[in-house]
């Protein structure tokens, strides 16, 4: 129960009177008189509380990120917490609320076992999500797609579909293009013009009429 150097202690919040956190990461129970069943109250000794390892093994680099959590009792019922959340409240903010505003708290270093004050910080579960790419422990979806797939014809990203070009008076199938991007770039044509004609929005287009494929 001795301090460590410069260990600063606060009460848990909803916990006041029980337990409490320190700035360096380490919770403990305080004296308190509990019920008994034989002597009807029995003094409880404060102690340093026993904080479980979450280990959750990263995919791509085998190595585990580490959470530290506590277990607290109030009213005969167990309470589980991450400890980064104990120390966060207690010592920096106490105003947030993770379930409404999507935030999260991580370690600067990535060291789960550190959670002093100095290594904690707020990040948004899209801040979460970038750290993780960033610190090479998952690839970036976009890393691995297959973009021959894509295009842009205008107003944003979508699937391409094939387009075929046929002459307006023969109805012959001139040629066939994988996306009207490519059909535009072949011929000098306005995209949206071969897409307006495709739809029928218009009877033809350059002297073409322009078909969506089914294949």
């Amino acid at each position: 129960m001795e301090d460590l150097p410069n260990e600063v202690w606060k009460d848990v919040h909803d916990f006041e009177g029980f337990y409490m956190v320190s700035n360096l990461g380490r919770v403990k129970s305080l004296d308190r008189i509990v019920a008994h069943v034989r002597l009807g109250s029995q003094r409880v000794f404060g102690r340093i509380l026993h904080q479980s390892i979450s280990r959750n093994k990263n995919i791509k680099t085998g190595a585990p990120s580490i959470d530290l959590r506590v277990s607290l009792a109030r009213d005969s019922k167990m309470f589980y917490f991450n400890t980064r959340r104990l120390v966060y409240l207690a010592f920096i903010d106490n105003s947030i609320n993770y379930a409404l505003d999507k935030f999260c708290i991580i370690n600067k270093d990535g060291n789960g076992y550190d959670n002093s004050t100095s290594n904690l910080i707020l990040a948004t579960n899209n801040d979460k999500g970038k750290r993780v790419i960033e610190r090479g422990r998952m690839d970036s979806y976009l890393k691995g797609a297959d973009r021959t797939t894509w295009t842009k014809p205008y107003g944003g990203m979508c699937c391409r579909k094939a387009i075929i070009q046929s002459d307006c008076i023969s109805g012959k199938i001139i040629a066939t293009y994988e996306s009207i991007a490519a059909a535009a770039k072949a011929n000098g044509f306005d995209e949206k013009e071969i897409i307006r004609n495709a739809k029928r929005k218009r009877e033809n287009y350059k002297g073409f009429i322009w078909s969506y494929s089914n294949k």
